[in-house]
């Protein structure tokens, strides 16, 4: 993919890890779980990012997957998902599914089936002390409607509740 940023439609938690489903990825997803059905290896780097509109007043995180063969998937989230988003950060491994209909109603893997069409992401929340950093250090003049406080505040609450641990 690359070059637009795409939306999740579910932010959600297994019982060891958090998910995604967004269906813009369901092709490219696809590519990466032929890949691994073949026991070849998928790399990726993972990147936190903020994304500032001033003049729209709006504000982004960006999850950004490099992967190994030059793609890149950004995956926005609006400051309405932050709270939803803050929830994932208790969680080490980020599941990205490509369709609904595989997570159950109890938000279970509906089949192993699902998870072979889903990618696992592994140490997805890394950058998150990078972000809160970045939010912290943010200039006043782009504290967009106070969103950077907000987003400093709720990223230090999902950390000390998930690890003992605060963000400055």
């Amino acid at each position: 993919m690359g070059g637009a940023i795409i939306y999740p439609e579910i932010i959600g938690a297994l019982a060891d890890s958090g998910f995604l489903v967004v269906p813009a990825i369901k092709e490219e997803m696809a590519v990466y779980a032929e890949r691994r059905a073949l026991g070849e290896e998928v790399g990726y780097q993972v990147h936190w990012n903020l994304v500032i509109v001033k003049s729209l007043e709006i504000c982004l995180i960006t999850l950004d997957i490099l992967w190994d063969n030059g793609n890149i998937t950004v995956i926005g989230f609006h400051s309405k998902t932050w709270d939803q988003l803050s929830h994932l950060m208790h969680f080490s491994n980020l599941l990205l599914l490509p369709d609904r209909g595989l997570i159950g109603e109890d938000n279970n893997l509906i089949s192993p089936v699902a998870a072979q069409e889903g990618f696992l992401i592994k140490g997805f929340a890394k950058g998150v002390i990078s972000l809160a950093n970045k939010a912290a250090n943010m200039p006043q003049d782009l504290d967009i409607r106070g969103l950077m406080t907000y987003l400093s505040d709720i990223l230090n609450v999902a950390r000390r509740t998930g690890r003992g641990l605060f963000l400055s």
